[in-house]
Order: structure tokens, then sequence, then C-alpha cells
């Protein structure tokens, strides 16, 4: 921390922030506290909720309007933080693109908010705040992490086994950058099938959608193409999770033969990979034990860390390729545009 910018400082204290909040969420949602305020954007036609609050009990209270508090705060910051980006990084698009880019998305984002509420936790509605949560998080982790002058591979670096060294950047780009999208589909599509068919009156339960194959994993009551619609929807989910662990282990294996090395692209695609193992457990363990809230809370937290990661690594990876312009160094050692501003060189000889 002492080594970056005050800009970064805050870049990486909104990226942590963020991922709180998506934490936050996902407890109001197993806490069965999405609708304990029922109206929007008050919370019993109050800014702060006082009196009798009905069925729910005062804590789900407190938790769906700190939940609110917290985005709507998050969302100032990241206004601030993106007219900040535009002002004094405007020759950097890498820079102010993104953090501009999450301000429409967090337009979006505030209006399926209110819809969630509206429209009592419909399914679809709920997967789209998810989905466009994720979308946020990356685009502040992308301008945040463009702060930070990452190599840029050319013909002068050497490639193992023969390989054409920009040839194999490129390659790999198309790895990481699918295995982003896997990993995102993942996310996505699991909060659609634990939420489907649930119903506002499922409180903390989870839906008929992510109780289809009881307890039974990997299988779903010992077959692979189940009858039944929520079924369906279970193991597509279960199979995309295969995927996408197949799409992971190719990245990080490639990620150990690039050359030159990229420290940065290598732990976040191993940092990754261990965690979505690790996510494979807790949604197993999750399945096992009855969806106990506490596990349904992490498996959400964890999924979001590990989408972090593999779309950071995605953009380092397109970096690598030529995704920039460059400025020559001796022993062809580039650097993307920017390396040379002392604002913006916390770590010239540690990124790659």
């Amino acid at each position: 921390m002492a080594s970056m910018t005050r800009f970064q400082r805050v870049g990486l204290g909104l990226v942590l922030g963020l991922l709180a909040l998506t934490a936050l969420g996902g407890i109001v949602r197993v806490t069965g506290s999405g609708l304990a305020c029922p109206d929007w954007p008050g919370c019993y036609g109050a800014v702060i909720p006082s009196g009798d609050f009905g069925e729910f009990a005062a804590h789900q209270v407190w938790l769906e309007w700190t939940h609110r508090l917290v985005a709507a705060i998050m969302g100032f910051i990241i206004l601030g933080y993106a007219i900040a980006a535009w002002r004094k990084q405007r020759d950097r698009m890498r820079i102010w693109l993104p953090a501009v880019l999450a301000i429409p998305m967090l337009a979006v984002q505030v209006v399926l908010g209110g819809l969630t509420v509206t429209e009592r936790l419909e399914e679809l509605i709920v997967t789209l705040h998810l989905a466009t949560a994720m979308l946020i998080l990356m685009l502040v982790a992308f301008s945040w992490l463009s702060t930070f002058p990452w190599r840029v591979v050319t013909d002068a670096d050497d490639a193992p086994l023969g390989s054409d060294s920009p040839s194999q950047a490129r390659n790999y780009a198309w790895v990481a950058l699918l295995t982003a999208v896997l990993v995102y589909a993942v996310v996505v599509v699991g909060s659609y099938v634990t939420h489907v068919g649930a119903g506002p009156d499922a409180g903390a339960h989870v839906g008929p959608g992510g109780a289809a194959c009881g307890n039974n994993w990997p299988l779903c009551y010992g077959g692979l193409f189940p009858d039944g619609e929520y079924a369906q929807w279970n193991m597509g989910h279960r199979f995309l999770v295969l995927f996408g662990a197949i799409a992971l282990f190719a990245a990080s294996m490639g990620a150990v033969m690039l050359r030159p090395r990229a420290r940065g692209l290598t732990m976040m695609v191993h940092g990754a990979t261990t965690l979505y193992v690790v996510q494979i457990f807790i949604g197993a363990a999750m399945i096992w034990i009855n969806f106990d809230a506490w596990a349904r809370a992490l498996h959400l937290s964890m999924g979001s860390i590990t989408w972090l990661l593999v779309s950071g690594a995605a953009l380092l990876a397109i970096y690598r390729a030529g995704g920039l312009r460059t400025r020559g160094h001796a022993g062809g050692n580039l650097e993307a545009v920017g390396a040379a501003d002392p604002k913006m060189s916390a770590e010239n000889e540690s990124h790659g």
C-alpha cells in the first residue's frame, strides 16, 4: 500500500468495498431479509425505519437497510472515482474508460435493485442484479489494474519449446478470456438455479431449482440427465462448473509456460484455480447439509473473489498480447504505456 499512489489506494479500497457489498448482499438473501424493507427507495416509508416491522425481525430489516446504505455510499464513491479517472488520467483510456463505463452499469444496478423489491424477488431480476454487480466489480478492477505498468511481449522475448512469444501471448490471452467468460457463467447461472421457482415467500430457503437434486452430488439421483426443468437447470450448472474447472486448469498450466514470466498474472490464475476447487467442495457440502445459510453466503462471496481474479488475469493476458502501445527498452523488456510516469510506476520491475 505504501508504494501506491493515492489514486491507486482509492481504487484498491473501492474493489475491496465492492467485494464486501457483494458478501453483504449474499447475507441479506440467505437470511430471508430481501423483502424486510417492503418499499423502495425508503424503508417503511422513511429514510430510517422504525416502528412495527410485521413478519420480519428487527435484525432482518436492519440488514436490508444497511445493504441499501452501503450500496448508496459505494455508488457515490464509484462516481467520484470515475470523475477523478477522467480528469487525472485523460491520456490513459485504459484507466478512465472502464471507470466511466461503470457509471451506466451503476444506473442499471439501481433500477434492478428497486425492481428486486417491487417485483418481490423475481428470480430473473435477482439474477440480473448479481450479474450486473459482477460487471461493475470487473470494470472498477480493470481501471485499478490498468494504473500499473504491465509488460507487453515482443519478438525479442524468448518462449519455451521454440514457440513464438507474441503468438504464445495471443493464444494465452484467448484461453484466459474464455476462462473468464465460463467462470462468469458459472456464477450467474448458479445464482439463477438457487433462486428459480423460490418465490417471495421462500424467505431464507433455497428454491426448487437449487434443491431439485436433493442431497445428491455430483449426480442427480444417479444420473447425468435428469427429468424436470429444475433438475436440468441444476445439472446444467454442474456441467458449467466442470467446463470452468477444465478451462482454469488449462489457464494454470499455460501460465507456468509463459515467457517472459508473468508473476502477477500467474498469481491471479493460480489463486483463482485454488479458490475454484475450494468452491466445488463448498458447493457439494452445501447440498449435503441442506443449503445451510452460512455455506450459501460463503459460496457467493468466494465466487465473487474467484471471478475478480479470473477477469483480472484475462485483462493482464490481453495486455501481454500487445493490447497497448509500447515503449522500447534494452533487451526487449517493454512495458505498457504510462510505465515511465512516476505516479504509475510503483512496481515497474515486479509486474509481469
